[in-house]
């Protein structure tokens, strides 16, 4: 999710760092040659996977289709790879007091081990009592231990995609509804975050018949070239800037003085004695050497992504989700990160390097315990093979833009190089990209004749200007959380927990037990449309409700005090927030957030105030940089010209 000449966020995908789907992560240097940005916490920390989860859950394994679509044998005449999944069935109700059968709750499985993901996705978790529901969670080929070709499988990734994803878990679906010999009328609900809430809701735009309603958390499947209107690739970094930003409750001065080090950088990165300043002043171990300009860069980027990081998992309380639970970042990580760059009167250069160092060291050094910083090493060495097959699917089928300007954010200039992109990953994997494969694929914005998928967005994460944000139907509405970081409504509850992250979560049971309804009447069982009929939130009598009335369709009689502002309107208030200058901005689409908000939970007076938001959203990406602040970095060089970046 970044040009590959250029680092833009790591890892992106669902709950700990994989969760998170990886962005590109090859650094492209002056003298034509990459290196690998070191991933931390590439892999799971299992001693926190949760034994009270694990034992309600039975493993198993099914012989999966290697390749869906092409008739010819693959290679080696290798037809099937293990794929690993997780049925928990302890609150299943075969069937529910009203009737209906018990539903069951299906996570997409990320790029990632999908023990993350059960260890995670607390809204399924504590919803499944009440639905009598069984809950899945599939792996995704390629990632976890569903891999094909076991140690040769870097020579055969022409088989990993979304789509071949896609039809191993109808597979999986229609073999569930067998063996487990499920009543016709039975739910399949898709749950998702991140690439997997792209999943969730691309499953259920293509395989309708198969996922009857998809929970799509913090899902960018507006993150690519060819959208009308244009996606905007600085979204990302305009997102990680606004949780720097005074608007998120940070430090005012912190995103000027963030800015302020990338000229440092520039200014001491040209020679020995300027790179051992910074190595000094940034805490790097006596044995990590700068020897040259792209060396720099690479600090530069690895400095950038720790705000990456900790944007994605700028939560409400401490939590492990971005470390792979290696240790906890606490609350509101930016906030804590920039409490060290608060200041600036009368700072000289090697006290921002401090700052930067201390800030950084919220998520590089959260445990406290490191003495210094190697950023060539990583925190965590283990392997990170889930990140290198991401930046395959971002060639073979995710390619994401992703900028930088220096002035919308508070990063360095560094455009979304496309020739550039594709060069690389033909270079590193042998792919030329197809720019607008994804817009194709799955129809960019225009899917209106969608249904039954919900989209949430918290204003926290830098992945919602990608997102969903504005209603596409009343049968897929989107839902915001101001105070929320990546997919925090997939999380188990908290005492912490944002009162619009609890609306939120409220709304999505709600609309799943519309589509639990809807399923039961489908089907061709007196009895199950008796049920649904004789449900007090029956389908079909809010339906002709609704038409009585004129006023709502059946989803929105189901949450009645939900009501969304005409969506013209929201264009409005956004075209004038993008309209006005950055400080402006950033004002404007607060007072735009503070309406769509309020009026959509009428019920929740003052929750826009939590988190010190304001009710600022970011709608379609727009950042909100606070107030400078920090110090300029002295000119006592001209800037490195650096290859892919400012």
């Amino acid at each position: 999710m970044a040009s590959w000449g250029a680092f833009a966020a790591l890892v992106l995908l669902s709950s700990t760092v994989q969760a998170i789907m990886p962005l590109p992560s090859l650094l492209q240097l002056g003298n034509g040659l990459s290196r690998k940005l070191q991933r931390p916490f590439a892999s799971v920390a299992t001693h926190t996977l949760r034994k009270d989860l694990l034992a309600q859950c039975k493993l198993q394994w099914r012989n999966a289709s290697l390749d869906h679509f092409s008739r010819v044998p693959p290679a080696g005449d290798v037809a099937t790879f293990p794929q690993r999944y997780f049925v928990c069935a302890s609150h299943w109700q075969r069937e529910n007091p009203d009737g209906t059968p018990g539903p069951v709750f299906f996570y997409l499985g990320n790029e990632a081990d999908v023990t993350l993901y059960l260890n995670n996705t607390g809204l399924m978790w504590e919803s499944a009592a009440d639905f009598g529901a069984m809950l899945v969670f599939a792996e995704h080929r390629y990632y976890g231990e569903s891999v094909p070709y076991g140690k040769a499988v870097k020579k055969h990734m022409g088989y990993l995609s979304a789509e071949q994803a896609m039809a191993d878990y109808a597979q999986l679906i229609m073999e569930l509804r067998q063996e487990y010999q499920l009543p016709q009328g039975t739910a399949f609900i898709g749950f998702g975050g991140s690439y997997g809430g792209m999943l969730a809701a691309w499953m259920r735009l293509k395989y309708p018949h198969v996922l009857d309603g998809a929970v799509a958390a913090s899902a960018p499947i507006w993150n690519f070239l060819g959208e009308v209107p244009a996606f905007d690739s600085g979204s990302f970094a305009k997102g990680v800037t606004y949780d720097a930003s005074e608007l998120a409750g940070s430090a005012p001065a912190c995103v000027g003085n963030v800015r302020a080090t990338w000229d440092l950088l520039a200014s001491y990165g040209g020679d020995d004695e300027g790179r051992k300043f910074l190595a000094g002043g940034l805490r790097l171990c006596p044995g990590v050497a700068l020897k040259s300009a792209e060396d720099v860069e690479y600090l530069r980027a690895w400095l950038g992504a720790a705000w990456d990081y900790m944007a994605m998992g700028n939560f409400p309380y401490p939590s492990s989700y971005i470390t792979n639970g290696h240790g906890q970042l606490p609350a509101f990580p930016v906030r804590a990160a920039c409490e060290p760059l608060a200041g600036g009167d009368g700072w000289v250069d090697a006290d921002l390097l401090d700052a930067m160092a201390a800030g950084v060291g919220v998520f590089y050094n959260h445990t406290g315990d490191l003495d210094c910083f190697d950023p060539f090493a990583g925190t965590d060495p283990d392997s990170d093979h889930d990140a290198n097959w991401w930046d395959y699917q971002w060639c073979a089928e995710m390619l994401m833009p992703f900028s930088k300007d220096g002035e919308s954010d508070m990063f360095w200039p560094e455009p979304f190089d496309l020739k550039a992109s594709v060069a690389a990953c033909q270079d590193n994997w042998g792919v030329t990209p197809r720019p607008l494969w994804a817009t194709t694929q799955w129809g960019g914005r225009r899917i209106s004749a969608g249904s039954n998928i919900v989209f949430s967005n918290g204003l926290l994460d830098p992945w919602h200007g990608g997102g969903v944000l504005e209603d596409v139907s009343d049968s897929m509405p989107a839902v915001i959380i101001p105070e929320g970081a990546h997919h925090l409504d997939l999380m188990f509850s908290h005492p912490d927990d944002p009162l619009s992250v609890i609306e939120v979560r409220k709304f999505q049971r709600e609309s799943i037990r519309d589509w639990i309804q809807q399923a039961a009447q489908q089907t061709g069982s007196s009895a199950s449309r008796q049920a649904a009929a004789g449900s007090s939130g029956a389908l079909w009598q809010r339906a002709a409700a609704a038409a009585v009335g004129g006023a709502r369709d059946s989803h929105r009689q189901a949450h009645g005090g939900m009501v969304r502002p005409h969506r013209q309107h929201q264009h409005q208030h956004t075209a004038a927030a993008m309209a006005a200058g950055l400080a402006d901005a950033a004002e404007a689409v607060a007072q735009a957030g503070r309406v769509r908000w309020r009026r959509r939970l009428p019920d929740a007076p003052g929750l826009v105030r939590r988190a010190g938001l304001g009710g600022g959203d970011l709608a379609g990406g727009v950042g909100a940089p606070g107030p400078g602040g920090g110090r300029g970095a002295g000119a006592r060089r001209q800037p490195a010209a650096w290859v892919g970046g400012g």
